[in-house]
């Protein structure tokens, strides 16, 4: 008899793992231990030889629990140890990566036990096993044990305890185990359980804005099928137009009238937030006044279960519980400070969450997720690149939509989304995110690529480090998170329809075409570079953009009284901005493809302002239909004269909106035709925060099916510069490229 040591790595830690191993190993009279350490999980077994020990192996992999995701095994034959029985031995700590699981979606077994009056967690909303519950949000350190989260300070009653040491539970080594008698705890003013819980479904009823804090942070509810606290809610956020999400038991969403992809994602165990378009004429118009596109979450935990079990309507808004552009709120003083201005009404909990997580947000392209957030039930886990490095890299991120990005061994640990650094309070969160990844992967960061802006707030903290700093352009970090994820290193077209980014020329960036061949990169083809009047006021005044566009284009001057009709613009006004522009004060050229969606977006829409950033895209998007109109253009520039030819015969603006968004499709999908027939490549990827119009997306997508191009899409990380940080990290295996 020899003994044999399996390695295994990935999602091993916090998912049942090792309870699992136990139980197979004892129902095959296998003879051994298991043990969590930083490398992942470690399992010594005796063995007749090296092929019993990789059969054993192979069942660890086919049976392994349904939240378990293996990236790495090996067996090796090790010092002998004759072993009496399996045993589960204690954590230990070892060098080497061990990854992070992401916070998980209730599981049916314990969505059954809290629906149940005769079970002891009827109604109890902290409910979890192995199989479900809070992970990221309540690490302080790996291993995962219950002394490294939070749950520390909640000691096990004995029943909880006997469940925690029974081999044969569903919680057994569940670290976050609780229950009633034991465990966190709501509350709302003198009220606790479940009074507290249905007091706070009685006030949402009679149309009340109320805060409850949930699994990564605050969510500010009412309900989704009465029109006056939307009202107030949009009104006390400033965001008159911007989706909100909306949340629903699952029997209710299971009525929905969507397709089974959307329904395996919105179920699926990281529940983000789906973008779906069905008729739900309950809701109010006011939950999404752009379009028919509204954000769906399932009830996601106990608590919100609980929550909607008592309450009369069947939808509720639950945003991020915040103030415009902070993080969102994680504990009662931060939620009572920033949010009083919303609402008197806090249900609160006593679990800390010590990683503050916002909720995802996807949709479903060609049938597969698409993330336009990454953040609770996705973070951290890593993307796994193709190239890798021994050396620890930081990816600092964007400026805006931040994340950052560790990587090490191939492995890119992507974090939660962060947000606009554009404040104090988002700059803390993003300072504190890197220092808390850091500790949970014990990882020291010997070299950190940034951006080449130099007033973002990441590159500014990229370079206090006091390590080798590398700054990559923006849309080049796009380029290679697009390609790190889905496994390419070279002789690739990528395509990043963006809104900003500095670039190597010193001018705005934004809607590029590069060539990346045996290793060297070309900026290939851009969109027109125009001056961009007012520098970033232009983002947020994209009528004032419209102007510098048709006045670069010749169009200007015999359409003055369309734009004046559909932006508010007076002469006087479009006489400055060309004044601007002509004597270039206070500009700067840009190729951004956002400025130009949104300067048509705001001509289409008659929505001369962005409230918030891409709002007149966003809008023009909603706009469009399925009756495939088109103009066929041979540069983008023609489009705007197609636009302004339909507007003057009274087109239906619907229908200007698709023949927009199709032709521009179409230029795309030409102009990548041709590049990579020049070039002699086949694989072409897209990324830029432009790639979240899912119109253009499908539309590409598409086009792309029965051509020779193979295209590549996001589908870990988002298009928007929430995917910069892990390009910028997959830049060290790149940074001698010249571009």
């Amino acid at each position: 008899m020899k003994t044999f040591l399996i390695y295994i790595n990935g999602i091993v830690q916090g998912v049942g793992f090792r309870p699992f191993v136990y139980n197979l190993a004892m129902s095959e009279g296998i003879k051994g231990s298991v043990v969590n350490s930083g490398r992942g999980v470690e399992v010594r077994i005796n063995a007749q030889d090296i092929t019993e020990a990789e059969a054993f192996l192979r069942n660890i992999k086919s049976f392994a629990p349904p939240l378990a995701h293996i990236t790495e095994s090996s067996v090796e034959e090790t010092a002998h140890t004759d072993y009496e029985s399996f045993t589960i031995e204690k954590s230990i700590h070892s060098g080497g990566l061990s990854l992070v699981p992401p916070d998980t979606a209730i599981c049916p077994n314990c969505a059954k036990e809290i629906n149940d009056p005769k079970d002891r967690r009827f109604e109890y909303p902290f409910t979890n096993c192995t199989d479900c519950g809070p992970r990221y949000t309540i690490m302080l350190d790996m291993p995962y044990d219950r002394p490294r989260t939070v749950m520390s300070e909640f000691t096990m009653c004995p029943e909880c305890q006997t469940e925690y040491g029974n081999p044969a539970d569903r919680r057994f080594h569940a670290q976050p185990n609780a229950c009633p008698v034991c465990g966190p705890e709501v509350s709302y003013r003198r009220l606790k359980g479940i009074e507290a819980i249905k007091k706070i479904a009685e006030l949402i009823d009679e149309g009340e804005l109320v805060a409850v804090k949930g699994l990564g942070g605050y969510h500010l509810i009412c309900d989704a099928t009465n029109d006056a606290p939307i009202e107030k809610l949009r009104e006390l956020k400033k965001r008159p137009d911007k989706p909100l999400a909306v949340m629903a038991l699952p029997d209710t969403i299971e009525q929905l009238e969507i397709s089974q992809s959307e329904k395996n994602l919105i179920f699926s165990q990281s529940a983000p937030i789906v973008v779906l378009e069905c008729d739900n004429p309950t809701l109010s118009p006011l939950v999404c006044p752009m379009s028919k596109a509204v954000g769906y979450m399932t009830a996601y935990t106990p608590l919100h279960m609980v929550l909607m079990k008592h309450l009369k309507t069947k939808y509720i808004v639950a945003t991020s519980g915040n103030m415009k552009d902070e993080p969102i709120a994680k504990d009662a003083h931060e939620a009572e400070t920033a949010l009083s201005a919303f609402t008197m009404h806090f249900l609160h909990h006593n679990r800390p969450i010590h990683n503050r997580c916002d909720d995802s947000l996807s949709a479903v392209v060609d049938g597969s997720p698409y993330i336009m957030r990454r953040a609770r039930g996705l973070a951290p886990y890593p993307v796994i690149m193709p190239l890798a490095s021994d050396r620890c890299v930081l990816g600092a991120g964007a400026h805006l939509k931040s994340s950052i990005t560790l990587a090490k061994e191939g492995y890119g640990f992507v974090s939660q989304y962060i947000g606009d650094l554009d404040n104090p309070e988002t700059c803390a969160f993003y300072d504190e995110t890197i220092k808390k990844m850091e500790s949970l992967y014990r990882l020291t960061p010997e070299t950190v690529i940034c951006d080449l802006h130099p007033n973002y707030h990441s590159t500014q903290y990229a370079q206090k480090l006091g390590i080798n700093v590398i700054q990559v352009q923006h849309h080049v970090a796009h380029m290679l998170a697009c390609m790190a994820e889905n496994g390419l290193t070279d002789n690739t077209l990528g395509i990043i329809m963006d809104g900003t980014g500095l670039g190597t020329d010193n001018t705005i960036w934004g809607g590029e075409f590069f060539v990346m061949k045996d290793m060297k990169m070309t900026r290939a083809l851009h969109l027109p570079s125009v001056p961009q009047p007012g520098m970033d006021a232009a983002a947020k005044n994209p009528a004032r953009m419209l102007v510098s566009y048709l006045h670069s284009f010749g169009l200007l001057s015999d359409n003055i009284d369309i734009l004046t009709a559909n932006t508010g613009l007076s002469e006087k006004d479009i006489q400055l901005i060309t004044s601007m522009t002509d004597r270039n004060i206070n500009c700067i050229p840009t190729s951004s493809t956002g400025r130009l969606f949104e300067s048509i977006g705001a001509l289409v829409t008659k929505t001369p302002v962005n409230l918030f950033e891409a709002h007149t895209a966003m809008k023009f998007e909603g706009f469009c239909n399925d009756t495939g109109k088109t103009y066929s253009v041979s540069s983008p520039d023609e489009l705007f004269g197609c636009v302004i030819d339909d507007l003057r015969k009274g087109t239906d603006r619907t229908d200007i909106a698709t023949a927009f968004h199709n032709g521009f499709a179409e230029w795309i999908f030409k102009q990548a035709v041709r590049l990579c027939s020049e070039n002699n490549i086949t694989d072409t990827v897209i990324s830029g925060g432009v790639f979240q119009n899912i119109f253009i997306v499908r539309r590409l997508i598409a086009l792309f099916k029965n051509s020779p191009v193979k295209l590549h899409t996001h589908s870990k990380v988002p298009p928007n510069d929430g995917c910069i940080s892990l390009g910028q990290a997959f830049f060290a295996n790149f940074h001698s490229m010249n571009i």
